[in-house]
Parts: structure tokens; sequence; C-alpha cells
């Protein structure tokens, strides 16, 4: 009995130091279980430092997306200023065609649709003294017509000279000119294109003499950006064949390749304003756009092989610093510092810092941003 209980203790005895040092008291099977387990955590991502835990998820319930780096062209930016304004031939003014008080039609109003040969108001001169330019041009007509007919059979007869005859005739042709052109005008000042009536320069009961203009009706299909170039940019004139914009109003990017856009400019050309060189596009309007409005100008020149861009939305700015968030794997992101080239508006260039094949959050990025810095997205519970 005694050596029976000498084997019991010491078997008890030697088997925490087993289980202290990893070995195992189990049979052949468990051991295979047991390599089979560490295996699988062999295989398993361990994150590195400065890697950025963000569940698949998430990243579905906050719209991150992502988008595999391929190389591609970029071309030379120079921003510049500019003004939207309207093409040759889309925009006209219609006219007073005679002196008068401006009666507007009923549909005058900015922003209304006008079809061709529409009113926009009539002009009349009635009960101002001496101011009927009509009621005057018949009176003239009338008398130089008297006037031909007493002549015309004394210059038959030999009775009056071919200078005086001549002299009549120009007289009654030139009345018959005016008191035609003021008839067919009909005191009426209509538009001359179907278009919109983008800007009224009287208002209704005001005096206007003969040509004074009374609106601008415009089509608005067409739209010419015409960019301010500086003169140490000269040299750069030849390759500046297209541009993206920015309106005053509006922080939409608007690119002249994706509207029908060409440049209409000479090289050679001068602006008003000394230092500079104009560059004119013109466009299609998709009815986004105002005539009349300024814009931020970036014209695209010369084209760059095999780059790195990034949207303007992938990048993000801390204190003077840009960054780009990679994607690693379904959870786990990585924030990479880059150096920054030319911008275009819709794209940035990356000269460091993103490569070929990286997966590149292009939307959420804030998002992963602010789970880099306080360690969550705000609303989700951190447990694992």
């Amino acid at each position: 009995m005694k050596t029976n209980y000498l084997a019991i203790f010491a078997a008890l005895s030697i088997m925490p130091a087993l289980y202290a040092c990893g070995g195992s008291v189990h049979d052949g099977h468990e051991g295979h279980e047991h390599e089979h387990e560490h295996e699988q955590h062999e295989g398993e991502h361990h994150h590195a430092e400065g890697e950025i835990e963000f569940s698949h998820e998430q990243a579905e319930r906050f719209g991150v997306k992502t988008t595999k780096v391929t190389l591609t062209d970029f071309c030379d930016v120079i921003t510049v200023s500019g003004r939207i304004e309207p093409a040759q031939g889309d925009q006209v003014t219609v006219v007073a065609r005679s002196s008068g008080i401006v009666r507007l039609s009923r549909n005058a109003v900015v922003g209304s649709f006008v079809n061709q040969g529409a009113a926009i108001g009539t002009v009349s001169a009635q009960n101002i003294v001496g101011g009927d330019e009509n009621e005057n041009a018949r009176i003239t007509y009338e008398a130089a017509r008297r006037e031909l007919e007493r002549i015309t059979p004394l210059y038959e007869d030999k009775i009056v000279t071919q200078k005086e005859y001549n002299a009549a005739k120009e007289a009654f042709d030139k009345a018959a000119i005016a008191y035609s052109s003021h008839s067919v005008a009909g005191s009426t000042a209509a538009s001359h294109i179907a278009g919109t009536i983008t800007s009224l320069l009287v208002a209704d009961g005001d005096y206007v003499e003969t040509g004074a203009p009374i609106a601008i009706v415009s089509k608005n299909t067409r739209l010419i950006l015409r960019a301010d170039l500086p003169e140490r940019y000269a040299q750069a004139l030849p390759q500046l064949t297209s541009a993206t914009f920015k309106t005053s109003y509006s922080n939409e990017i608007f690119d002249l390749r994706e509207l029908q856009g060409h440049r209409v400019s000479a090289a050679t050309a001068a602006t008003a304003t000394p230092g500079y060189l104009p560059v004119t596009f013109e466009f299609v309007n998709d009815g986004k756009i105002v005539p009349g409005s300024f814009a931020e100008v970036r014209l695209l020149g010369s084209t760059k092989h095999n780059c790195i861009a990034a949207p303007v939305e992938a990048i993000t700015e801390e204190q003077g610093n840009f960054f780009v968030y990679v994607r690693v794997d379904d959870d786990c992101y990585l924030k990479n510092h880059v150096i920054l080239g030319m911008n275009n508006g819709k794209e940035v260039q990356v000269l460091s810092g993103l490569k070929d094949g990286d997966e590149l959050v292009t939307t959420g990025a804030l998002m992963i941003k602010m789970a880099s810095n306080a360690g969550a997205v705000p609303g989700h519970d951190h447990n694992h």
C-alpha cells in the first residue's frame, strides 16, 4: 500500500509542470487537434502598428467606398480666373424701333420663355407732343408724295428741270422708306429668337429713344468660357486644349471634355487687361450654368503619362500635411502621408505615398480618419 501512495503522489506532482510549459497529457488524437489550431492562428492577419481597425460592417454602414489605383494620364494645370459669357448668336438684345413710352407684355418676366417673333412690349408716342415718329413719318411721306405728283407732269412738259424732278423723287423715296420702317415696326419690340428672357433693361412706363435696349433674350444652349492667362504662361498657350471650372455660385466642378467643349480663341490674341492673354472655349450648357457668372478656371495643358492620381474627396488634411487611406483587408486600413502635385479640380496628382494596385478609399475617408483619431466611429461600440 505504501508503494502505491508514493506512485500516485509522484504522478500528481509533475502535472502542473507539464501544463506550465505548454505540455500535454492528452492522447495522440488531441495532439493533432492542437497542431491544427496552431496552423489556423498562423493564417490570421495581425494588425501592424499604425493600421486602423474598421470593420466591413462599419464600412457598409458609413458608405465607405474604395477603388484600385492604376497608372493614368494627367495634364499640367494652370489655375486662373475667368467668366461665363453667351456664345455669339445665342443671345439677342431687343431694342425699341421708335421713341415713346414702353408697355411691357404680360409674359415679359425675367426667366420666362418667349417664342421667336413674340412681343416683349410695345412702344407708343401717343399723347406726347411732337413725339409720335410714326405720325411724323406719315406726314413727311404724304408731303413728299404730293410734291412728286405735282412736279411729275411739269417735268414731262419740260417746265421743270431734271434736277428739280430728281430732288423731288429722292425726297419721296426717303420719306417712303422712313414711313415704311416705322409702319413695319408697329411700335412692337419683338424677339428674333426663341429663348429665355435673361434681363429686362427698362421698366413698364419708361420713355425710350429709338434703338434703346429693352430686354435680352438668350437660348443658353451654348456658352463661352473666357479665361485670363497671365503673360508669363504665354509659351503654354498651344498646349491649352481644355479646362475645368467652378462657378462663383456653386462648388460643382464642370469639365469641358464632358460638355462638348472646344477652344475657339487664337493664341496671339490680346485682352483689354494689360498683362493677360485670353483663352476662350465654347461648350454646351447643361442647364446649370448661368451666363455672366465668374469662374475659377483650371486650364489643362500637356499630358503626362503613367501618373498616380486620386479624387479630391480621397485627400484629407492635417496641419498642412495631406493623407490618404488604403484598405489592407476587409477590417483594416492604413493611413498614408502623400505628396501632392497638380490639381485639376476633380483629381489630384499624387507624387509619393500611393502606388499602383493600392485599394484607395475614395468615399468616406473622413470616417476612417475619425476612427483613427478616436479609436471608434461615433455611435459604434467597439466590442470584440
